[in-house]
């Protein structure tokens, strides 16, 4: 090794060790950092807009912006999460005192009671062990979502002073990022160790992807479970925010999406012999909710991530699983980076 090269591999380690420090000096405030730059990415079109009108003043653009997003952002997040963590502690009081009071058992036999269902029991079920098995299959459910409502509200009310503090964070950071945006992806993009052709296209495929989720997935993701929430409510189905909330969770997921929610409702009103109500949801689910997945996202995001459905399905719920809800834009990003890649490897070394 010849003396150059050694002080070039000090330097790496050097590098890579301090930028591992700096990693865990940030890491308490590296979600406040992750949610103020994905809210700065999908709101800096228009940003960028306003700061043309308001040019040279571009403090006073990114303030105007921060403060906009803040209040269009923060107060309705806060109000749905304490709404959907109130109605996911009644959902768990109302499970539990249904399988207390025997209802399962009722519910198994009128689900007996429909002949095709009889056809079914006399060559394939046993209702007995069955009707075991989901009683004591939903009192654990019940009691695992009651206490983990009942744990994030608690959590929520003592840590009232946590949540203004990172929220506070979140604005700063969110002011940072549109104020210097440009800045800082200049910076990234510079010190990039990629030649320019491979350089362009990297980050070219991560700003589609990101766009995509953002402006796309999000978009739709909302619209559904809009929709959703005021079906349900209109249909007099218990906790309509709450299975709203849930919606745009796993809109988010494709091939499963929102279906994975109207449908068991719709099962469950027919199951309690509210067979118009079931057929409304029926329809309005397949016609309404559903269809606009497929009518938004085509136009939203085209083909910009350009990844198979089956490797965004479970991309995005190993990222959920990984990184929690950061992994719904964090997991595209990684597949798209990680085809990026091996496509500059087969052109550079094979």
């Amino acid at each position: 090794m010849t003396r150059d090269q050694f002080i070039s591999l000090c330097f790496i380690v050097l590098l890579l060790f301090v930028v591992y420090q700096l990693l865990l000096i940030l890491s308490p405030f590296l979600r406040a950092i992750f949610w103020s730059a994905i809210l700065a990415f999908g709101f800096y079109p228009i940003y960028e807009q306003l700061k043309r009108r308001l040019k040279p003043h571009e403090t006073l653009a990114a303030a105007l912006m921060t403060a906009a997003v803040f209040l269009l952002v923060v107060p309705p997040v806060i109000l749905i999460v304490m709404k959907v963590a109130v109605q996911a502690i009644e959902l768990y009081s109302s499970a539990a005192n249904y399988v207390r009071e025997g209802q399962i058992e009722k519910l198994v036999d009128q689900i007996r009671s429909i002949s095709f269902i009889k056809n079914l029991e006399a060559s394939i079920f046993q209702w007995e062990p069955l009707k075991k098995n989901v009683t004591e299959w939903l009192l654990y459910s019940t009691r695992t979502i009651g206490n983990f409502a009942t744990a994030q509200a608690a959590t929520l009310t003592k840590n009232v002073l946590l949540v203004i503090l990172n929220t506070a964070l979140t604005s700063f950071l969110l002011f940072i990022f549109f104020k210097d945006g440009g800045k800082i992806y200049d910076f990234i993009y510079e010190i990039a160790p990629l030649e320019e052709k491979n350089r362009k296209s990297i980050f070219g495929r991560i700003n589609e992807t990101l766009s995509a989720v953002i402006r796309g997935q999000l978009l739709t993701s909302l619209a559904q479970a809009v929709l959703a929430g005021i079906i349900f409510w209109i249909l007099g189905l218990p906790l309509p925010v709450f299975f709203a909330a849930v919606t745009f969770l796993v809109s988010m997921i494709p091939v499963a999406g929102a279906a994975t929610v109207w449908f068991p409702l719709a099962i469950y009103l027919l199951t309690i012999h509210q067979q118009t109500k079931a057929i409304i949801l029926l329809v309005l689910g397949t016609l309404v909710i559903s269809l606009i997945d497929n009518m938004m996202k085509p136009a939203l995001i085209g083909k910009k991530t350009q990844l198979p459905y089956f490797l965004l399905f479970f991309g995005i719920l190993g990222g959920i699983k990984v990184y929690g809800l950061m992994g719904i834009f964090l997991a595209p990003v990684m597949l798209s980076l990680f085809f990026a890649l091996i496509r500059i490897y087969q052109e550079k070394y094979l």
